[in-house]
């Protein structure tokens, strides 16, 4: 079982029921029985969140005590254990590989592979190397890759061999972002299932058809106005093939594997983000507002730069006929957004515990934590690019833009030209439809180097 899994999760799930109890405590304080529509954005994404961690934290949890008992009681029958026979001081017999003691191999995982913060010493691509007969043949690492796989369910698994559970979770701490947009949007899991989904949607309406009778005994209108079409949405394949050394894999420690395919998964998980971020530009079509500059975005103490979020928060509600509820922008941009200052040096967008004491906020907000602008939940990301030349800044209505993702296959090995190299893979399906253009809307900043 993995420590590091089990921090982790223990910071998400008290990072977000912070985040919870906050807006919640600032409803009360201020004594609204209502929540605004950002709020109830940011409670929702909260809750959907602690929901998604507590299960699976609940569980390590739960393992981690079994695990500790376990212990506990194998060190005090280990002194009385005759390893010839197979019996215990107690006179109870052990249990088997086949199920007939109390214990099973598949019970709980060996072992073999634990990451270097827990000690572990054999590493799962030299494993996978060197259990092959025409390279070394060697017995022990077959039999370390056969007793892990043994343990573990492949049911999901996808192509290739299962690696140790602690792999995928040691990938979230590398220095990249978190995924914030893929997060933040509709998510349908494709499983292992990537063919091709077909998705309806209306054209035209009934508009034309209903109304108002013109005067006594005219017969309504009788038109065929209603009319749909579909959307085949195709999932295509994100994948990559890190080519490793032997001598990488024969020098290291179990480090590697988890740098290597860690590394794979953090940067899968910034292409989906662009993925996710490109098509909800495509949907939003022209700029709602543009500006020249980034010095004419921030003009007038950014009275000019917060009446362009109104104005486009409102474009989206009129061409959707509901409230958006995210504001989608580069990390730097929040950054600017934060300095905004009204004429007596003010912060518009100040941190929350400020809130309080000011009238002229017009969101909050830190550099730790996504805040709000004009109550549209903020969501920092690099997927809208780096580099600061035609800068969008997204309005949207996130239920509307769905990403598909499947599982990400596991990876398998080969050699490529001879012994001394390996492949390492990945392999996973996605798919981005934003189901209403309407739904978002974008501010353009020409050049925001100036």
């Amino acid at each position: 079982m993995s420590r590091a899994r089990l921090a982790q999760l223990q910071s998400i799930y008290t990072e977000n029921h912070a985040g919870l109890t906050a807006v919640l405590d600032r409803a009360a304080t201020e004594n609204r029985a209502q929540l605004t529509e950002a709020e109830e954005t940011q409670v929702t994404a909260f809750r959907a969140e602690l929901a998604r961690v507590g299960p699976e934290l609940e569980d390590l949890v739960s393992t981690e005590s079994r695990s500790r008992q376990m212990a506990d009681l194998l060190a005090e029958v280990s002194d009385g254990t005759d390893a010839d026979d197979g019996s215990t001081g107690t006179g109870e017999t052990r249990g088997t590989a086949t199920g007939t003691g109390r214990f099973t191999t598949q019970d709980r995982d060996p072992g073999h592979y634990r990451s270097a913060k827990e000690g572990g010493t054999h590493s799962f691509f030299h494993d996978m190397v060197y259990s092959r007969p025409d390279v070394a043949d060697d017995v022990d690492a077959r039999t370390r890759l056969h007793e892990h796989q043994r343990a573990l369910s492949t049911g999901v698994a996808g192509a290739g061999i299962v690696p140790p559970k602690w792999l995928t979770d040691e990938y979230a701490p590398l220095a990249r972002q978190e995924r914030m947009l893929a997060n933040a949007v509709r998510h349908i899991d494709l499983g292992d299932d990537p063919r091709p989904m077909t998705l309806p949607h209306q054209t035209t309406g009934t508009d034309a058809v209903v109304a108002e009778q013109a005067s006594e005994n005219t017969h309504p209108s009788e038109t065929d106005a209603f009319a749909t079409s579909t959307v085949t949405v195709t999932p295509k394949p994100t994948s990559g093939i890190q080519v490793v050394s032997r001598q990488m894999i024969d020098m290291t420690t179990p480090a590697v594997d988890e740098l290597i395919y860690g590394d794979m998964l953090a940067v899968y998980d910034t292409k989906v983000e662009a993925a996710v971020a490109a098509a909800m530009v495509t949907a939003a079509g022209a700029a709602t507002v543009t500006f020249a500059t980034n010095t004419l975005w921030a003009a007038n103490n950014g009275k000019d730069a917060l009446d362009a979020v109104i104005d486009t928060e409102f474009a989206v509600y009129s061409g959707r006929k509901l409230p958006p509820d995210l504001i989608i922008m580069r990390i730097p941009r929040w950054g600017r957004f934060r300095k905004l200052r009204d004429t007596t040096g003010r912060s518009l967008i100040p941190p929350e515990f400020a809130r309080q004491q000011m009238v002229n906020v017009n969101g909050v907000g830190t550099i730790a934590a996504r805040g709000q602008v004009e109550d549209l939940a903020v969501v920092p990301t690099e997927g809208l690019g780096t580099v600061a030349v035609l800068e969008n800044i997204l309005i949207a209505r996130a239920r509307d833009t769905i990403l598909f993702e499947g599982a990400v296959q596991r990876f398998r090995f080969e050699e490529v030209a001879g012994p001394e190299s390996i492949k390492l893979g990945i392999w996973a399906y996605t798919a981005v439809n934003v189901r209403y253009d309407t739904s978002v809307e974008r501010i353009q900043i020409t050049s925001s180097t100036t």
